[in-house]
C-alpha cells in the first residue's frame, strides 16, 4: 500500500484554499494509502470548522524546511510519495526552501515518485519593479520544481501549455486535474422549486478576482430588476466587498446582501438557497477556482466570463453560460435569459451536479491522481 506525504507550508483553515485542498486531497487518497500532511508551524493557525483535517489525515508541523532535511531518515519521511502543493508565494520568499528541494531530489534518488501540483504558475501582472521581476523569475522556479518531480499536476490547461515549453521532455507527465470544493454540500441539491421572483443570484469570491466592468454590468442589471432579483456576495471580508461594490462600482450597499467571514456550513446554506451563480471573473470561469467547484457541488447554474483560464471542456456538460471577458452586454443577456427561465435553470442544475461528480468531486480528483501516477 502506498503512503502519501502531502506537502503544504500553511495549515488548513478558513479561506486558505491551497491548504484546505492539501488536507482534502490527503483524505481522498487515504483509502489507497495513509496520508500525512506536512507543513510549517509558522504557516498559520487553523481557523473555524475548516481548520481541522479529517481523522484519516495526520499533520506534522516543522519549524522549517531544513528540519525536514534533518529528519529525512525518520520513518515518517523516509518513504512514501511526496505531493507538493506549489504556489509561488509560499516558497519563493523563503531562503530555507532549498532544503525542501534537496529533500525532493533525495527522494528521486531513492526511486520514489514525486508529484508537484502547480496551483499557480506566476504572480499576476502589475506595473512595479518587484512584480515584473517576479513575472520573469517565477516561471524558472516553477520549471525547476517541475524538473525534480516525476509527475506534474496543473489545474488549468493554460498552465500546462506554459509548463510544457519549459519541461518539453516530460510533457506527457503533466496532467490536468481540477480543484475540488472546500465547501461541502449538505444535501444533494436541485434547482429551487419556486419559479417566480425573487430569483436569488450569488457571487462568491474575492473582489480582486472579479472584472470590475463585468461586475458593474451585473449591478446595473440587478438594479433594473430590483423587484425580481435578489443579489448576494459571499467572501472573506465585508469591507473589501463593500469597497469594491460601492467604491469602485458605485452601487448602494442595500442592493446586495454581503455574507463575509462565515463558516463553511453558512456558506453552503447560502449557496443552496440560490438559483444562479454569477462569476464575473477577470481571467474567466475555470477549473482552478474552488468557488466554481462549490457552485457545481451545490448544483448551481453558472453565468460567467470566458477568459484565458477557461478550458473548452467546461462547456461540454451544459452547466455554464459564458460570455467572453469584455463582452459585458453578452454576460447580462445570458443572465437575464436564465433569470426568466426556471426550466432552463433546472436543466443546468442537473448538468452542474453531473459535471461536479465527473470532474470536481474529491473522489474523482483522487482517481485522477492515481491514474496519473500509474501512467
Amino acid at each position: 500500500m502506498s503512503r502519501f506525504l502531502v506537502i503544504c507550508p500553511t495549515a488548513p483553515g478558513r479561506f486558505d484554499g491551497v491548504a484546505d485542498y492539501a488536507c482534502r486531497l490527503g483524505a481522498a487518497l487515504s483509502p489507497t494509502g495513509p496520508a500525512l500532511l506536512v507543513g510549517l508551524a509558522a504557516g498559520g493557525a487553523p481557523g473555524g470548522d475548516e481548520g481541522v483535517c479529517p481523522p484519516e489525515v495526520a499533520r506534522v508541523e516543522l519549524a522549517s524546511w531544513r528540519e525536514l532535511w534533518r529528519r529525512r531518515r525518520e520513518p515518517a519521511f523516509a518513504d512514501g510519495t511526496p505531493l507538493v502543493q506549489y504556489v509561488p508565494q509560499l516558497y519563493a520568499g523563503r531562503a530555507d526552501a532549498v532544503w525542501l528541494l534537496m529533500w525532493l531530489v533525495a527522494a528521486r534518488f531513492q526511486g520514489r515518485r514525486v508529484v508537484v501540483t502547480l496551483h499557480e504558475y506566476a504572480v499576476p501582472a502589475a506595473r512595479s519593479v518587484r512584480r515584473v521581476a517576479a513575472r520573469l523569475i517565477l516561471p524558472v522556479v516553477a520549471a525547476l520544481v517541475g524538473t525534480v518531480s516525476t509527475h506534474v499536476v496543473v489545474t488549468i490547461d493554460l498552465n500546462r501549455r506554459r509548463l510544457r515549453r519549459w519541461l518539453f521532455w516530460k510533457a506527457g507527465r503533466i496532467a490536468l486535474v481540477p480543484v475540488g470544493s472546500n465547501i461541502p454540500a449538505g444535501a444533494r441539491r436541485e434547482a429551487r422549486t419556486a419559479s417566480g421572483p425573487p430569483v436569488v443570484c450569488v457571487i462568491f469570491g474575492q473582489p480582486a478576482a472579479m472584472s470590475v466592468p463585468a461586475l458593474t454590468a451585473v449591478g446595473r442589471w440587478a438594479a433594473d430588476h430590483a423587484e425580481q432579483v435578489r443579489l448576494r456576495w459571499i467572501g472573506r471580508s465585508h469591507g473589501e466587498i463593500l469597497d469594491c461594490w460601492s467604491g469602485r462600482c458605485g452601487f448602494q450597499a442595500d442592493l446586495i446582501e454581503i455574507i463575509a467571514g462565515r463558516p463553511a456550513s453558512d456558506v453552503s446554506a447560502a449557496l443552496a438557497s440560490a438559483d444562479l451563480f454569477i462569476a464575473p471573473l477577470a481571467d474567466g470561469v475555470s477549473s482552478r477556482r474552488t468557488t466554481v467547484a462549490a457552485a457545481l457541488a451545490h448544483a448551481l447554474p453558472i453565468v460567467g466570463t470566458r477568459g484565458p483560464s477557461t478550458d473548452a471542456w467546461l462547456a461540454e456538460f451544459g452547466a455554464c453560460a459564458l460570455a467572453d471577458v469584455g463582452d459585458d452586454a453578452g454576460l447580462v443577456t445570458r443572465l437575464d435569459a436564465l433569470a426568466k427561465d426556471a426550466p432552463a435553470r433546472r436543466a443546468m442544475a442537473r448538468a452542474a451536479r453531473a459535471l461536479f461528480d465527473n470532474r470536481f468531486a474529491w473522489e474523482a480528483i483522487a482517481r485522477a491522481y492515481l491514474q496519473h501516477l500509474a501512467a
